[in-house]
C-alpha cells in the first residue's frame, strides 16, 4: 500500500456529495477504513456520504467549494482481486478516469499539480471492478433462457448479471492541510449494450462518466451556474 493511501485512510480513522443514482450491495471499503462515518446519501442519490461538520447541505458545500479556484488531482487507485483486471486494463481505467475529470472540471476549476491554500486535493479509489463477459452480456438479453436468468438476478441483486459494474471512493480534501471535506461512496451497474462486446471495460467507464458528471456539478457555484445560463 502506497504511502498517500495510508495518509487517507489515517484521516477517516480519526475523524471520518455528488448527488445522483446507485444500486446493488457495497462490499467492505477499500480506501477508507470503515462506513461506521458515512451515512446513508439522499434518496436517488450515492450509497453513502460523509461531510466535515458544518457542510450538512448541498448550498453550503457548494458554497465551501467556490473557495477555491482549482484542483490536484491525486493517483487514481483500481482495487481489484484475484487479478480481475490486468496491468493494460487498469491503466487504461484510471488514464480514462483522470482524462474525463481534467475535461469536465477545467471549464469551472484549474488543474493543477502542485498544492496551494487554494486548492482541493481529489483521492479516488475504484474498486469492485467486475468485467462483463461480452458473449453472455448479449445471450442474457436475447435468448429466453438467459433472459430468465438476467431477470432473476435484477430482483435479487438491483441489477443485471453479466454487467460490470464499479465502486468509486472519492474524498476531496484541502490540498495544502489535507483537511477532509466531503468524500462518497457509490457504486453503479454498467448499462447492457453492444459497445460492451467490443470493450469490456464498457460498463466501469460508464460508471465513471456518471460520477465525474456529478463531481463536476458540485464543484460548480451557483455563480458560475448563472453565468453559463
Amino acid at each position: 500500500m502506497k504511502l498517500p493511501l495510508l495518509r487517507i485512510c489515517a484521516i477517516f480513522f480519526t475523524a471520518l456529495f455528488l448527488f445522483g443514482c446507485a444500486s446493488g450491495k457495497l462490499q467492505h471499503p477499500t480506501k477508507f477504513t470503515s462506513f461506521d462515518n458515512f451515512r446513508p446519501g439522499p434518496e436517488g442519490g450515492v450509497d453513502l456520504v460523509w461531510t466535515r461538520i458544518g457542510l450538512s447541505s448541498e448550498e453550503r458545500i457548494k458554497n465551501k467549494l467556490s473557495q477555491y479556484d482549482s484542483v490536484l488531482i491525486d493517483r487514481v487507485y483500481v482495487v481489484v482481486d484475484n487479478s480481475e483486471l490486468n496491468d493494460e486494463e487498469i491503466n487504461e481505467l484510471t488514464t480514462y478516469l483522470v482524462d474525463r475529470l481534467k475535461h469536465k472540471i477545467s471549464s469551472t476549476k484549474k488543474i493543477v499539480d502542485q498544492p496551494s491554500d487554494t486548492t482541493l486535493r481529489l483521492s479516488i479509489a475504484i474498486s469492485n471492478v467486475e468485467l462483463p463477459n461480452p458473449i453472455l452480456a448479449v445471450t442474457s438479453t436475447i435468448l429466453p433462457f438467459g433472459l430468465g436468468i438476467s431477470t432473476i438476478s435484477k430482483l435479487t441483486t438491483g441489477e443485471h448479471t453479466n454487467v460490470g459494474s464499479a465502486t468509486i471512493e472519492l474524498l476531496v480534501s484541502e490540498s495544502m492541510t489535507d483537511t477532509p471535506l466531503i468524500a462518497v461512496i457509490d457504486r453503479q451497474a454498467g448499462e447492457k449494450d453492444f459497445s460492451t462486446m467490443i470493450d469490456s471495460l464498457d460498463d466501469a467507464k460508464d460508471a465513471i462518466n456518471s460520477w465525474v458528471d456529478r463531481l463536476a456539478s458540485t464543484l460548480t457555484s451557483r455563480d458560475e451556474l448563472t453565468k453559463k445560463d
